[in-house]
């Protein structure tokens, strides 16, 4: 291969590797606390809790 197609190739997969994760971390509800015991309004509850 050479260096522009190496380079490319690597770039592109940076490129979505940070898309996918920057995705995965506004959507992923792991590590959101929904315990509903604690008497929390729902308003104070993170979004995944919430529904929306």
């Amino acid at each position: 291969m050479s260096a522009k197609k190496c380079f490319g190739l690597v770039a592109m997969v940076l490129f979505f590797w940070g898309l996918t994760g920057c995705a995965a971390s506004s959507t992923s509800p792991i590590g959101v606390n929904c315990d509903y015991s604690k008497g929390k309004a729902l308003g104070d509850m993170p979004l995944d809790c919430q529904g929306r």
